[in-house]
């Protein structure tokens, strides 16, 4: 039996995180799925980027949301990683989208909370006028954007991410949301989590692990999915039989 070998923000490990430069490498390095984080400009585009502000991964400073499409486009979104990157951009989802087609699974994580309620529709509407539905997953921290994106989109697959421990609230949310996908962090990822998870039906993603011996630990646990900056890393890990 396989896990899912999941790029984080592309292969962010060895590219700008979340441009079209670590999509093209976690491509290259024989990634089965990749998760990008999704946020709107300030003129309602679908732009990928994690932080809500530009300053850490951008030349530019203030709120994603204060920008237009149009400007953000400007700002280089590379050389904070590497010289060799300068000029590397914020992408716009779709053509993220056509980067990605039928390559991936992929794995739109809804970011930013003033985004809630306005960035669901869009990216409902996108999906299935794409006619992607079966290759992309949605999740968020936030529960409201995962009830959302389940009233925008019925078809979608959604994933509830947890940032503590995910029993037994985060496993309840899950069921009471419809979702698909249970994904906490690693740290608090052991037998119990994932025997509760399988046993109502949810598959078990586990964020952000770049340590070989720990991606062992949780496929031995039985996980369904894993998260790394280093996709590479996924290369001879199986699970035992």
């Amino acid at each position: 039996m396989s896990f899912l070998g999941i790029a984080h923000r592309g292969a962010s490990g060895r590219a700008p995180e979340n441009t079209h430069a670590a999509f093209a490498a976690a491509l290259d390095l024989g990634a089965e799925a990749i998760e990008l984080d999704c946020q709107l400009s300030a003129d309602g585009e679908l732009v990928v980027i994690h932080d809500e502000t530009l300053d850490r991964t951008t030349d530019g400073r203030g709120p994603v949301g204060d920008r237009s499409a149009a400007e953000l486009a400007r700002l280089d979104a590379g050389s904070w990683f590497g010289s060799e990157f300068r000029g590397e951009r914020i992408p716009r989802l779709p053509d993220v989208l056509a980067q990605l087609r039928d390559h991936v699974t992929l794995n739109i994580e809804i970011k930013s909370a003033r985004d809630l309620g306005l960035i669901e529709p869009k990216l409902a509407a996108l999906i299935a006028a794409e006619g992607a539905a079966e290759w992309v997953v949605f999740s968020s921290f936030h529960p409201e954007g995962v009830r959302n994106m389940r009233a925008a989109a019925p078809w979608a697959r959604l994933g509830v991410l947890c940032d503590r421990d995910p029993l037994p609230d985060g496993l309840a949310l899950a069921i009471e949301l419809g979702a698909e996908l249970l994904i906490p962090g690693r740290r608090w990822v052991d037998g119990r989590v994932v025997a509760a998870a399988h046993a109502r039906g949810l598959d078990v993603w586990v964020w952000t692990v770049n340590e070989p011996g720990e991606m062992r630990r949780l496929i031995a646990l039985g996980v369904d999915a894993i998260f790394s900056d280093y996709p590479e890393r996924f290369s001879g890990l199986a699970r035992p039989s």
